[in-house]
């Protein structure tokens, strides 16, 4: 916020002697407290003293104050007190004077921020301009600046020492460890006068008092003692010496033997039985956790994931082979590939030395603990695997840099089986000991920072996870009350903003969704595990989740690759489902794929949050699917895909995706995010960009979309709205998707699906059209120049794609093209293979409606339909009919509804905008289903 001095209160104070036991060359006296109540709109008030001499002409000292910014309970974030330093006179105003230090502290009722001044500048928020490469806009999140406020004052430091022609400044807030900031100032400073100032802002007629308390000023002899604190004694700093186990460790701190008192902690978390700790998952630690214990100790680590593909090297997104380990020893943590940060080879280092007591694998683990925590944060500026982003991994956060998604997941996952573990042995040594205490201590500090929450993000479901399980197992801690509270505080809101009513979850992806799901797991398990009860919240809000993905799984019961996920299996997910809730046959049947239990008591299902449409004839292997996505982009992993449909038949993917590109980014990467890589409608070559500034996902309401389901049709519909992008462009207007599923007498041998494509541009110019369908098959087709039908084929399955309009079109089969753009491609990461991707063109001014019928077949290639006869196409309707081999046949209409009037074809009347009408040899009615019109 900006400050107005005029509503300022400022003083300057004098000190005296008083003896503190700490290292000075001078020893301020004692100043209790005082408080400087501010009204809002008042005039300034301004009180000095003289700063004694001998203090103010220091080079190398330390500031400290405790400083309570407002009274108010519920926190006030326009009330800003703060203290300045290196002032001139007790006449300087410290918010004008050009060359004061401050630190500045708001609280608010869940946050808080504190602001660093240098010379009339907010130092840390400052940005460069320009941003240089690689610089991350983290917007809301990750920002070191901020903090979770609680009732009482804040310890604040300032800590200056000589360094070359100037001043090294390194300011503290509440944990002394280590700086929360540092500047290098390119001229000597003393602490000179010192200012003490409270702000309230805003035009309403209240007060607020801040009061300041506990100021020392001291001359700093031996510095090592303000910046070279052990882990042994920052984690002593951390104990509660009222918690009953601790006892002795407490009697020899206050004697003053803090080497005693670690080694009575130590001997405590070594022997202790309860809490039980998470014990080995085999998704954590791996099913070959030997191998993967054994690769470590060789400095081999796994290059595709944490349990295969082990090497001492592995290649980087931008061609560089990269060593693990350095030839002197040195883990390169920094070059963050991923899963070595997150530690999950820690748990099999753990599992193979609970199995052998090979005491490599402690030693390994101690070496690795106390290596990463003294090291970290690690930084990887344009990281070539993460899109060439500023990267960093670590317990802190830096402006411009992107803090790993790490943050939780590693006391979540891998580090309390692995501690839980090894905390028992000989071999690990006293200081990995104390190291990786230091580390859950500094990992539940940054999560602490509210900034680090994101509620919609399946990483905010993990540190709620994390920081209550690590509150739970360290209850000797007297911050674990409180990581308790926000762990549980946070969790509510997790169950709140990332599950739709219809149990669907806010990323919309069917791979990070899982993410949250096994956070939801775990929580449950670690308060059963504690001896809690589970909140049947919990409970429902899990099982209703599940419905999800198990309505879009395949009919080999895979999933699909929505957003940043793949296409694999969801039966090991399932399995734990099931042991969660052993009453839900279905999630046996999914578990074992069928073997078990009973499938799903629904086919085709809609989920409105979700905007997601499922369309099967059942649940098996012979089964034919239809899924489209008419719903908001997604949370955190969204894509250019809205209205995009795939199809499957007994497993075998027939309209799928473009594929997953690398995090690294490059021309691949982006095909598979762009609408490019999906089976929609591009306009003019412009795809959809709709990811920013995703105003689809907050506060989402489902849109109207019509659903309808029967047992031998259903009937969805969706809408794009945000228009299209081509370079230098956007062209506004509207696509509306409506899909027909006629199953026929004997599904799933008779069924198919009719897709009408409606786009009404805002203006009236001619665009170009073209509608993408991505096949999965090796071979691919034209039938004949007159029907334009193509047809995508391999032993597995077939898949007919029939134009219904074939004036003015115009279809190529696009395979491996890089040139004028990436089209026809399959990625999976950095790999890719070219794809059958046939492409119908047309030209049109005005509302255009073209429609295509999906006809699949199994490996004998049998088709449900053989032709398709276009019937009427005016005023943007169409009525078609589908010929089937027994002479058979399905009338088909969409209608305007500016065209509802012509309301018969061949004497059948057609009822509502959209419907279809199944027909004998005899053109005969046999059965009809109606969409009624919107009202």
């Amino acid at each position: 916020m900006n400050v107005h001095p005029v509503f300022a209160v400022f003083l300057i104070l004098l000190f005296e002697p008083w003896a503190e036991g700490v290292t000075c060359a001078e020893t301020p006296s004692s100043w209790a407290e005082t408080s400087l109540t501010t009204v809002a709109a008042s005039p300034t008030k301004q009180q000095g003293l003289v700063f004694r001499q001998k203090f103010r002409d220091l080079e190398t000292f330390a500031v400290d104050v405790r400083i309570d910014a407002t009274a108010m309970p519920e926190g006030d974030l326009q009330c800003i007190a703060g203290f300045a330093i290196g002032l001139d006179s007790s006449e300087d105003d410290p918010l004008t004077h050009s060359k004061s230090i401050r630190f500045e502290l708001r609280e608010g009722d869940r946050r808080g921020f504190w602001d660093i001044w240098i010379d009339g500048i907010n130092e840390p928020r400052r940005e460069p301009s320009p941003k240089p490469p690689g610089w991350v806009d983290n917007r809301q999140y990750q920002k070191p600046w901020e903090f979770t406020p609680h009732p009482g004052d804040y310890k604040l430091r300032v800590l200056c020492s000589r360094e070359d022609d100037g001043s090294r400044l390194r300011f503290y807030f509440e944990y002394f460890d280590r700086p929360v900031y540092e500047f290098k100032l390119k001229r000597k400073l003393s602490p000179g006068h010192i200012g003490f100032y409270a702000i309230t802002g805003g035009n309403e007629s209240r007060q607020n008092t801040a009061t300041f308390r506990q100021l020392t000023v001291r001359a700093v002899d031996d510095l090592d003692s303000f910046t070279q604190i052990s882990a042994r004694d920052i984690v002593l700093d951390a104990l509660d010496l009222n918690h009953p186990a601790l006892k002795q460790v407490a009697e020899a701190i206050h004697r003053g033997d803090r080497n005693q008192a670690g080694q009575l902690l130590l001997e405590h978390l070594r022997t202790r039985e309860t809490p039980l700790g998470p014990g080995f998952k085999p998704e954590y630690c791996g099913t070959n956790y030997r191998e993967v214990a054994d690769a470590v100790l060789e400095d081999r680590y796994g290059t595709l994931g944490p349990f295969h593909t082990f090497s001492k090297t592995y290649v980087d997104g931008a061609g560089n082979t990269q060593h693990f380990v350095d030839a002197d020893g040195t883990i390169r943590w920094d070059l963050c590939s991923g899963h070595l940060t997150r530690h999950f080879h820690w748990v099999s280092l753990a599992k193979a030395y609970s199995e052998t007591q090979d005491k490599r694998y402690a030693q390994r683990f101690s070496r690795e603990v106390q290596d990463w925590v003294a090291r970290e944060p690690f930084l990887h500026p344009r990281n070539p695997d993460i899109g060439k982003l500023n990267w960093m991994d670590g317990t802190t956060f830096k402006l411009g840099y992107l803090n790993t998604s790490n943050i939780g997941r590693r006391c979540e996952m891998t580090w309390w089986p692995a501690y839980d573990e090894f905390r028992k042995s000989p071999d690990f040594s006293d200081q990995a000991h104390y190291h990786m205490l230091l580390g859950f201590i500094r990992q539940c500090r940054l999560i602490m920072n509210p900034s680090s929450f994101a509620a919609h993000d399946d990483g905010g479901a993990h540190i709620c996870v994390a920081m209550l399980q690590t509150a739970l197992m360290l209850p000797e801690f007297k911050e674990s009350k409180r990581w308790e509270e926000e762990a549980v505080r946070r969790w509510q809101e997790v169950l709140k903003v990332q599950f739709h009513e219809d149990g669907s979850h806010v990323s919309l992806s069917t791979g990070y969704n899982w993410a949250s799901l096994m956070a939801m797991e775990n929580m449950i398990a670690l308060y059963r595990r504690v001896g809690r009860e589970v909140p049947q919240q919990f409970l429902d809000t899990l099982e209703l989740a599940y419905r999800h993905p198990i309505a879009l799984s395949r009919p080999n019961q895979g999933q699909i690759d929505l957003n940043d996920s793949s296409w694999g299996m969801i039966d090991d997910h399932m399995s734990r489902a099931y042991k969660l809730f052993p009453h839900r046959n279905d999630f046996l049947w999914m578990a074992t794929k069928g073997e078990e239990g009973n499938a799903p008591d629904y086919r085709s299902i809609y989920f409105p949050n979700a905007g997601h449409f499922v369309m099967r004839t059942g649940w098996g292997p012979n089964h034919r699917y239809l899924f489209m996505d008419a719903g908001p982009v997604g949370a955190s992993h969204g894509k250019e895909d809205k209205l995009n449909i795939y199809v499957d038949y007994g497993g075998q993917q027939l309209l799928a995706s473009g594929g997953r590109g690398s995090y690294s980014g490059g021309p691949f990467a982006a095909y598979t995010g762009s609408t490019r890589g999906y089976n929609t409608i591009l306009v003019d070559g412009g795809v959809q960009a709709r990811t920013y500034p995703r105003y689809e996902i907050d506060g989402h309401v489902p849109e109207q979309r019509r659903w309808m389901t029967t047992e031998r049709y259903d009937y969805a519909e969706g809408f794009h709205s945000h228009g299209w992008f081509p370079p230098g462009q956007h062209v506004e207007g509207k696509q509306t998707r409506q899909v027909i599923f006629i199953k026929g007498a004997k599904p799933p041998e008779t069924s198919y699906w009719v897709v009408f494509d409606t786009v009404q541009p805002a203006d009236q110019k001619e665009h170009q059209y073209e509608a993408l369908f991505h096949s999965r098959r090796n071979h691919a087709s034209l039938v004949d120049e007159v029907s334009k039908i193509v047809q995508c084929w391999d032993a597995g399955a077939a898949l007919r794609v029939m134009p219904v309009v074939t004036e003015g079109l115009d279809v190529e089969l696009i395979h491996g093209q890089t040139e004028p753009h990436i089209q026809g491609w399959h990625v999976v990461g950095e790999a890719h293979a070219p794809m059958w991707t046939p492409t119908f063109k047309w030209k049109a001014t005005g509302t255009t409606t073209r429609a295509w019928v999906l006809v699949p077949a199994g490996p004998d290639q049998r088709w449900c339909v053989d032709r398709v006869e276009l019937v009427r196409d005016d005023s943007n309707s169409l009525i078609l009919r589908c010929f089937r081999p027994d002479g058979t046949s399905d009338l088909v209409y969409r209608r305007s509804l500016d065209d509802l009037e012509a309301g018969k074809f061949e004497e059948i009347e057609l009822l509502g905008d959209v419907g279809a009408v199944s027909l004998d040899i005899d053109s005969d009615i046999i059965d009809r289903f109606t969409v009624p019109a919107p009202q």
